[in-house]
């Protein structure tokens, strides 16, 4: 994360200038192959503006040429293409005018990277869902080898208009490669099956978060094994919330699983309808506060430009975070954080 932004204060100035914060940095495929096209696609919200550059290991230096490819009423979706051919562990900055994020990743040869995996039949039901109902998840990982079972399974998430994924909980594949997951349903939005990938030779993080805050995220692209499968993902798949409340809270973290007292990143975008037949729109000057395991902390932050907001706390134990505003007496969106 950026140092120009250190206190609520300093997050709220910036965020009245419009320069905007950065939610999240994806890089794919895992791994990315030697002299092949590799993809960065970047969260904001009231970004007018991104700049990046890739780092390889010898002292190599790629700028990423950003596009704006989509907006939400919540955010905004940015896509840069690269090729680089060094093999090794690679770094990606992307800044916008006062804030940044950098992700590690993985290069490997065609040979090293390993067989091709795919996700196929994943679905989800029931669809719609009352809110703080089960979701369950079904799919089949397969690949063009053996040795797809026990492998890990990452159910992750977007709120409809948003664009930054958070894993909301793991599973394993059965000895066939068919793997089922529960989450309990709290907001719309699309879901998505993703294998991390397993077994690439010297492979590090693949995860967006904030510099000096230990490895973040959910540990794509880390060793698993000596037989490597290549990350992939299923198609997204809608999931429609019916919701009786008034008000809706979405929470995207920096790193899922941090170091002891690391400091992670808590964005999300504070919604409100005046009735259960209104559209939603985005609640600006509403204060948000973190809870953790069900207390209060003392980080909060007021929404500002399109419903945002931004709350740093350090992680010192795992435990499961969640969102609180001012307007209602429900705890929001919560999500797990382990520690190691």
């Amino acid at each position: 994360m950026a140092t120009l932004r250190t206190t609520p204060r300093t997050i709220l100035w910036k965020l009245l200038r419009d320069d905007g914060i950065i939610e999240s940095a994806d890089i794919t495929p895992v791994p990315v192959i030697s002299g092949a096209p590799l993809v960065v696609e970047v969260a904001t919200a009231g970004v007018r503006r991104l700049d990046g550059f890739l780092h390889g290991p010898g002292g190599e230096r790629e700028r990423l040429a950003f596009e704006h490819v989509e907006s939400g009423e919540a955010g905004d979706l940015w896509r840069a293409e690269a090729v680089v051919m060094a093999v090794g562990i690679w770094r990606a900055r992307v800044s916008a005018r006062g804030d940044a994020v950098e992700d590690t990743f993985t290069v490997a040869t065609e040979a090293e990277a390993g067989a091709v995996t795919r996700i196929d039949g994943f679905r989800l039901a029931p669809d719609p869902v009352p809110e703080g109902d089960e979701l369950t998840f079904t799919g089949v990982l397969r690949a063009d080898a053996a040795g797809v079972g026990g492998r890990p399974i990452l159910l992750e998430f977007r709120a409809d208009d948003e664009f930054a994924w958070t894993v909301i909980t793991r599973t394993e594949t059965g000895e066939d490669g068919e793997f089922t997951a529960v989450a309990i349903a709290q907001n719309s939005g699309f879901w998505r099956a993703e294998f991390p990938g397993s077994g690439t030779p010297g492979s590090g993080s693949h995860d967006s978060g904030t510099p000096g805050s230990g490895p973040p995220g959910t540990g794509r692209g880390r060793f698993a094994d000596a037989e490597a499968l290549r990350g992939s993902r299923s198609a997204q798949q809608h999931s429609e919330v019916e919701k009786n409340g008034l008000y809706q809270v979405s929470h995207t973290v920096s790193g899922q699983s941090v170091r002891k007292n690391a400091t992670v990143r808590h964005t999300g975008t504070v919604k409100k309808r005046d009735s259960v037949n209104d559209p939603w729109s985005t609640l600006n000057n509403e204060t948000a506060q973190l809870f953790f395991n069900g207390s209060s902390t003392n980080h909060k932050n007021v929404t500002k430009g399109k419903g945002k907001y931004v709350i740093k706390a350090k992680a010192a134990s795992s435990g499961t975070w969640g969102v609180k505003i001012s307007s209602s007496a429900n705890e929001f969106a919560e999500i797990r954080v382990t520690v190691s």
